[in-house]
């Protein structure tokens, strides 16, 4: 049977709740102040004692926990009385006690002893309990251990749990004034970890200064390492230098000191030559005197030769024809010659064979002689037509206007002997002509002229002008460059200046490619147009402030054919080439007969070089004849035309000369 006592109402107070919070937390607080002091290596000895006495009183609590439980059930035997059932608890004296079944001992409270100690002074500190009443316990224990009451004897409990409040409050107490003292000491320590935490920071950017200096520094030694390798190497060199230099110094000093004896010596030479060089001065100086003197006689000696080279020039005639018979060539071998005979150097024979004679038994040939300046065989190469050619060329250097003209039939070798081939013994004449003005500018530049060059190259097709420099298709005029008519110019024309012969003969080569040639009976490659090459030449004799221009005209002539059925296609070409052709003899009949109207302008070719066939300018004309007989008819023709215009005498040559205005 269960008691019918009244069960003790006994409850833990908030109180020792709350001290044990806040052990719970002064604990945490501890472990984080550690960690910190950890962290910045600063030992603290009185957490640690502060964690040794919490631990303590939690074991106080725990006992106070387990006190507060209600007590087991247990089964009681009572005695089968009627009076204890309706008793009620009486409040006794706590000497005397009722004892049911068995005899209760007095309850002895045992002395607690708590030891604490202080975390400023380090001292421990010892609290004893007051001795509380004696109490009845069941059983007694050892003498050593606290007697626990039995769970019936709720005084004795209420005694213990009290001695123990009195203890936990006197805990509490303490424990608070440690944990103010640990929040004074964490505020501090707060204070000083957010110093330290600026220091940290603060080194560890100097930190980073002084990795990132040692690293430049490192760099730097090692280019002073590099530094010094490389002064130690040069250093090296030159001590061998040095010593190099030092053994020539003395082999220099040596010869220095045989070279003061050899200077001594020529010093006494040197005088003498002194002498003699102040006497070739003045020898020089007298010298000097008579190269002006000599210059100016030459110079006036230079003008009486130009004075009796005209007069040569004029005896000879102004107008000169040459006659020039070309050989054979290998495909003509088969074919057969008319009868030429050459009489002297200036007359030729041409004869045929009368195929009616021949039938009768009689042999008969018609022969005609002609006369002219000059006659060549076949034998005569181009090197000796030039020859002749050369003083005319010579007279353009002397402000004189000169033209050069080839005329003759298809196929009578007309350009072969103005251009010839690109070899030295088969050049033609304008080639040769070049050179020899370059060669005669060198003998000029003595007598103090010099020359300067201007080329065009051009060509009459069908009464129009072509530029042979230039591929573009452009409008060429005839213009006069003065109102006297003594000199003419083509407009839109390219013009050169030629420096050397090579580059003439490039302009020679590209103006070849362009003239206009076409297939004839006569001739597999026939020149269907007249070719003029104008070179200009003009000379400024500084001196004597005077300019000469000279103008040279080299002209190849188209081929004079008659009109055959069979070549038909070609009408156009050949009535301009024969018109023209017929026109220059028209001009040159007039200058024979000293009309007053000479007719320049029927033609381009006559307007041309109406400079050059007038009364100031010299002529030459090379008639190209072929020998085969099947040409017989227009070889008479072109001799005949050739010998009247050997028969025409012009008035005396003029010369161009102009004076060169001073700088100043």
């Amino acid at each position: 049977m269960e008691s019918r006592l009244p069960k003790p109402k006994f409850n833990v107070p908030s109180t020792v709740k709350s001290v044990i919070n806040s052990i719970k937390e002064v604990k945490t607080d501890m472990d984080t102040n550690k960690e910190l002091k950890d962290k910045n290596n600063q030992p603290q000895k009185s957490s640690s004692e502060t964690l040794k006495k919490c631990k303590s009183t939690m074991n106080i609590t725990d006992k106070c926990a387990t006190e507060n439980k209600a007590p087991s059930k247990q089964t009681l035997t009572r005695s089968k009385t009627m009076s204890s059932i309706n008793t009620r608890a009486v409040k006794r004296p706590a000497t005397t006690s009722t004892v049911h079944g068995d005899v209760k001992k007095p309850y002895v409270r045992p002395v607690a002893k708590v030891t604490t100690t202080s975390t400023r002074t380090g001292t421990t500190l010892t609290n004893t309990a007051k001795p509380s009443q004696t109490t009845r316990v069941g059983k007694t224990q050892n003498s050593g251990a606290p007697v626990k009451p039995m769970k019936w004897d709720l005084k004795g409990r209420l005694a213990q749990a009290s001695d123990e409040l009195s203890n936990v409050r006197q805990q509490f107490k303490e424990t608070a004034s440690k944990c103010s003292e640990l929040e004074e000491q964490l505020n501090s320590l707060k204070t000083t970890e957010s110093t330290y935490k600026k220091k940290a920071e603060e080194y560890e950017t100097l930190n980073e200064k002084l990795d990132k200096d040692l690293k430049e520094m490192k760099e730097e030694m090692n280019k002073v390492h590099k530094e010094n390798e490389s002064l130690t190497k040069q250093l090296k060199e030159s001590e061998e230098t040095v010593q190099n230099v030092s053994s020539i110094l003395d082999q220099f000093k040596q010869k220095c000191r045989s070279q003061e004896t050899l200077i001594s010596k020529h010093e006494a030479v040197v005088k003498d030559l002194q002498l003699n060089l102040d006497t070739q001065m003045k020898i020089n100086e007298d010298l000097e005197k008579l190269k002006t003197d000599l210059q100016t006689l030459v110079h006036t000696m230079d003008k009486d030769r130009r004075v009796l080279r005209k007069a040569i020039q004029e005896m000879k005639g102004n107008i000169r024809v040459f006659c020039r018979v070309r050989p054979r060539t290998n495909e003509e071998l088969g074919k057969p010659m008319c009868t030429l005979n050459f009489i002297d150097e200036c007359t030729i024979e041409v004869g045929k064979f009368d195929s009616s004679s021949v039938a009768s038994g009689k042999c008969r040939a018609n022969r005609q002689e002609f006369s002219f300046d000059k006659v060549f065989p076949p034998t005569v190469k181009q090197e000796g037509i030039f020859e002749e050619l050369a003083l005319l060329v010579q007279s353009a250097l002397e402000e004189y206007n000169v033209c050069v003209f080839s005329y003759g039939q298809t196929g009578s070798g007309k350009t072969y002997t103005m251009e010839g081939l690109p070899d030295i013994e088969t050049e033609g004449m304008i080639p040769r002509t070049v050179r020899h003005i370059f060669k005669e500018m060198k003998e000029f530049q003595l007598l103090g002229w010099e020359y300067r060059i201007e080329a065009s190259f051009l060509e009459i097709y069908n009464e129009h002008i072509v530029d042979l420099l230039d591929c573009q298709p452009k409008n060429h005029d005839i213009r006069m460059a003065d109102p006297k008519g003594h000199d003419l110019f083509v407009t839109n024309l390219q013009v050169e200046e030629i420096h050397s012969p090579e580059e003439l003969h490039e302009c020679l080569l590209i103006a070849q490619r362009n003239r206009a040639v076409a297939a004839t009976q006569s001739n597999e490659r026939s020149s269907r147009s007249h070719s003029v090459a104008r070179i200009k030449l003009i000379g400024t004799h500084k001196t004597k402030e005077e300019v000469s221009i000279g103008n040279l005209n080299l002209v190849d002539l188209a081929g004079s054919e008659r009109l055959k059925n069979e070549e038909s296609v070609r009408v156009t070409e050949t009535k301009n080439i024969n018109k023209s052709l017929a026109n220059l003899g028209n001009v040159i009949l007039a200058l024979l007969k000293k009309q007053e109207h000479i007719p320049y302008r029927n033609s381009k070719l006559t307007h041309l070089l109406m400079p050059s066939l007038g009364g100031n300018s010299k002529t030459l004309m090379l008639l190209n004849v072929s020998p085969l007989d099947e040409c017989y008819n227009e070889t008479l023709n072109s001799l005949r035309f050739a010998s009247n215009v050997n028969s025409c005498k012009m008035g005396n040559a003029k010369r161009t000369r102009t004076v060169l205005q001073n700088s100043t």
